[in-house]
């Protein structure tokens, strides 16, 4: 018996209520149906300086690790304390049976001092916020430093200047890629096509933007070991002043972007943070290069430098593209998601047992899937609210993007679902 998928996603509007619950004396209220005490894990958290003070990398990684799983949890009771359950579970409010533990509804001073849904619906639209000034700014930047960049090259002759340049094209390329997808993913589904969202969208502009990479640089390696091995070419390839001036700025500000993108959590934001990992490394290279070569009059070195970076800038491509396309095509999600997940099903009262666990990626967000056993004797009516109840708070969680809850009675059911090894 699965829950029906109409509960509201955090964003989004509740349905109107078909009775309200505060009218009905001795209604079940969520407060009776959750056990969630607040910070019950926080004492198990190790604070920054703790994390310093600890010499052993292994022991050190382990207790980040534990932090990472601390606010997952976190997370799960700032979700449950909300008025999000309360909500849902108004919606289908009718009498409860008589063997659920109930608490009395509370009374307005109480209800005021609930953490509001409110605080939490902002968080996904404070992440697109980010994202969007993120993009604006990469943008931004790329066509100042393409039109820089074109300069240098037009008074230099050196290939690993050349490289760095249509390094920036593609720069600029990826950006309106991703801008593209993000503007593609936010545009209203007026037909409904997509029942799912377009939240993959991002993730697949990566994926594009990966192969125009390979194949662009796979272009520039090819001429630079064309030129490596001509032995008709003695030309040293130097920079221009104007171009040594270029490179470091390049460094300085795709520098600051590694940093401040590297924080984000969306797809197309992480690649243009290793986008700017690759152009700090890339621009050193090509600005060094040239320079050694020039000094000890080597003309190899440059072909050398740009057919090196080159291949550099393809396997870091190949990974991005690799881990894009491992998102999408369902992997599984890390442990600590799975934890949280557990951690709320778990603080629900009628919940005896969870059969069965799966949190898997649809690109960036996650999919859940989770068996609960119930008491045998749980009428449908109340085995239905929980279970919309506990859709509604996992979809609330970050990068949630669907939960489907199976409700059952006994655990011991026959394989089911083909082809995933009979998990």
């Amino acid at each position: 018996m699965s829950s029906a998928l109409k509960s509201p996603r955090i964003g989004g509007s509740l349905p109107p209520k078909r009775r309200p619950s505060r009218s009905i004396p001795g209604a079940l209220t969520a407060q009776g149906m959750i056990r969630c005490p607040p910070a019950e894990f926080s004492q198990y958290r190790k604070t920054e300086e703790e994390l310093k003070s600890i010499k052993n990398r292994a022991v050190r990684e382990f207790y980040e690790r534990q932090n990472e799983i601390l606010d997952g949890f976190a997370e799960v009771e700032e979700v449950l304390t909300s008025t999000l359950p309360g909500q849902v579970l108004g919606t289908f409010a009718r009498f409860s049976d008589a063997a659920v533990v109930l608490s009395p509804v509370l009374d307005e001073d109480e209800a005021e001092r609930q953490p509001l849904l409110g605080d939490t619906l902002t968080r996904e639209q404070k992440r697109e916020r980010a994202d969007k000034i993120a993009l604006n700014v990469n943008i931004l930047v790329n066509i100042l430093l393409l039109g820089s960049k074109g300069a240098a090259v037009a008074l230099s002759n050196s290939i690993s200047l050349l490289a760095s340049f249509v390094d920036s094209a593609l720069d600029f390329l990826s950006t309106l890629i991703i801008w593209g997808a993000d503007f593609a993913a936010k545009r209203e589904d007026r037909n409904s096509k997509y029942p799912t969202g377009k939240k993959r969208f991002e993730p697949l502009g990566v994926l594009v933007f990966s192969v125009c990479m390979i194949a662009s640089f796979t272009q520039v390696l090819t001429e630079a070991v064309k030129r490596l091995f001509d032995p008709n070419s003695s030309e040293i390839g130097a920079l221009s002043l104007f171009g040594k001036g270029t490179m470091v700025a390049t460094i300085v500000v795709k520098s600051v972007i590694w940093v401040w993108c590297s924080k984000f959590q969306s797809t197309g934001i992480q690649a243009l943070a290793q986008d700017a990992k690759v152009d700090v490394l890339f621009n050193i290279f090509s600005l060094i290069v040239p320079w050694v070569g020039e000094i000890l009059e080597i003309p190899q070195l440059d072909p050398l430098g740009g057919a090196l970076l080159s291949i550099y800038v393809i396997i870091e491509w190949i990974q991005t593209l690799l881990e894009n396309f491992v998102k999408l095509s369902g992997h599984i999600a890390s442990n600590e998601q799975a934890f949280r997940i557990l951690y709320l099903v778990s603080c629900f009262k009628p919940v005896q047992e969870i059969a069965y666990l799966e949190v898997y990626h649809v690109g960036d967000e996650l999919i859940v899937e989770v068996d609960v056993i119930l008491p045998p004797d749980t009428s449908l009516s109340f085995a239905h609210d929980v279970g919309e109840t506990i859709q509604a708070s996992i979809e609330a969680l970050d990068m949630v993007s669907r939960a489907y809850v199976h409700l059952d009675y006994n655990s011991a059911n026959p394989v089911q679902h083909r082809g995933n090894g009979g998990s």
